[in-house]
């Protein structure tokens, strides 16, 4: 039997190693050929002038400093999550060509790195054949490969996500759960929608008596996420004099309030509606001001405004196309890519863009199953039960914020590993709870 399982896992152990090869093989030649033709857009010079300003000046500032010279003024405009992860780049060269080709070449390996942490987690919830599913699923994913070569957060927050969810699967002690709490905070550091999530987490260990040491865990959890996330709140207070800038918050939660996207159903204002909106600097006043505007729009339009909030937009946070930027799987203006010729390129986002919709309908149905008594999970092991419903709780948790939010289809691209997991393991439940229905009972047994 053991020369058995031995030869088993070196099978399985050849075949991940096939399809992480596969994958860094895509996103490696996706970065090394593809030309990006405005490739600092907004977002990425913002990026770009923190972690610059950070190395020159040691401020955290996204004011241009590198090309006015004039001093950076401090700011807490965007999270510092991912100009951390630009520093060590910026450290080497001013140069922002040179940051940027070293920046993506990176983001290409980190990226097929993260499919061997997918498999941890899918290893942990599903069969191994399926969980190599996963994996190359998540290995030959188009927006996966093509955010690599961006310098946008994505990638980064795709790695540290993983992270965080493999290590809570392997937090047998409860002090491991001081790690998953740091992956967790440097995650929120990148997005800081995911610091929500956290909270439910503590709650839900807190609440359920499966947990061993629950007390242990969850205060293990929370001191791992403050110890990462309270330094910039400190830091925050003491040079703004405010704990945080609610100003992104405020102008996303108002992006989101235009149905389909759109000013007075303007189609030339599709993606940017706010841009037409004469009246958004007074509604983006402050917080009270957006729900104020919110408020006032339902009471107009109840049935249009149900309708976009709750039905259309997780289909708008979850659909294909990248909804602000050049379209389909790129966001900044992409000029040569080998999804433009390249046969295997080609088809393998024919085959994703396919199987898409059918996989976030399955990965739904999968996180509600989930929810069923312990007796319905086709593992029936705790630990696999707990892992996924943490992934169910993760997506549910984000759909929910973006239909506060708006529901941009990019920021739904790290969780599209987790999309995997939970639509294989829907079918694996079907599967098991099929047999089970149609096994014969005791008494056709005895017949």
């Amino acid at each position: 039997m053991r020369p058995y399982r031995s030869l088993r896992w070196l099978a399985v152990g050849g075949v991940l190693l096939a399809i992480v090869l596969f994958g860094t093989w895509l996103r490696v030649t996706a970065v090394a050929e593809t030309r990006v033709l405005r490739p600092f857009g907004p977002d990425a010079w913002q990026y770009f002038h923190y972690a610059v300003n950070l190395v020159r000046s040691g401020v955290y500032s996204k004011d241009p400093s590198l090309q006015t010279g004039e001093p950076p003024r401090p700011d807490a405009f965007r999270s510092p999550g991912y100009p951390l992860f630009l520093v060590p780049f910026a450290a080497m060269t001013m140069d922002p060509s040179l940051i940027l080709d070293r920046v993506v070449t990176a983001q290409a390996w980190i990226s097929g790195v993260a499919i061997v942490l997918l498999f941890g987690i899918a290893r942990s919830v599903l069969p191994t054949s399926l969980a190599l599913l996963a994996a190359l699923l998540t290995a030959v994913t188009p927006h996966l490969i093509t955010m690599n070569h961006y310098l946008l957060s994505e990638s980064w927050y795709t790695f540290l996500l993983l992270a965080a969810l493999l290590a809570m699967g392997w937090g047998r002690p409860w002090w491991s759960w001081l790690l998953v709490g740091m992956f967790l905070g440097m995650a929120g550091l990148v997005r800081p929608i995911l610091l929500p999530f956290v909270g439910c987490m503590a709650l839900g260990i807190a609440w359920h008596k499966d947990f061993p040491e629950r007390r242990n865990r969850v205060l293990s959890l929370v001191f791992g996420f403050c110890l990462l996330v309270f330094p910039w709140a400190l830091r925050n207070k003491i040079v703004l004099g405010t704990f945080g800038d609610d100003t992104l918050a405020i102008h996303t939660t108002a992006h989101g309030m235009y149905p389909d996207l759109l000013y007075n159903g303007d189609p030339q204002t599709f993606a940017y509606p706010y841009h037409f909106d004469p009246r958004f600097p007074e509604i983006t006043t402050n917080a009270a001001s957006v729900l104020r505007e919110i408020t006032e729009r339902f009471l107009r339009e109840p049935g249009r405004y149900l309708k976009w909030y709750l039905l259309d937009k997780p289909q708008w946070f979850w659909s294909w196309n990248i909804i602000q930027g050049q379209g389909d799987a790129f966001v900044y203006p992409t000029t040569h890519s080998p999804f433009f010729w390249h046969p295997v390129f080609q088809m393998l986002h024919r085959l994703l863009f396919a199987l898409h919709p059918l996989l976030v309908v399955l990965a739904g149905l999968g996180s509600l199953v989930v929810w069923l008594p312990r007796s319905f999970s086709p593992s029936g092991q705790w630990p696999s039960l707990f892992m996924a419903r943490s992934i169910a709780l993760l997506l549910g948790s984000m759909t929910a914020l973006h239909m506060i939010f708006i529901p941009l289809s990019r920021y739904s691209i790290p969780l599209r590993p987790m999309i995997y997991v939970m639509s294989l393991f829907f079918l694996w439940w079907v599967y098991h709870n099929l047999r089970r229905w149609l096994q014969p009972g005791p008494i056709l047994k005895k017949v």
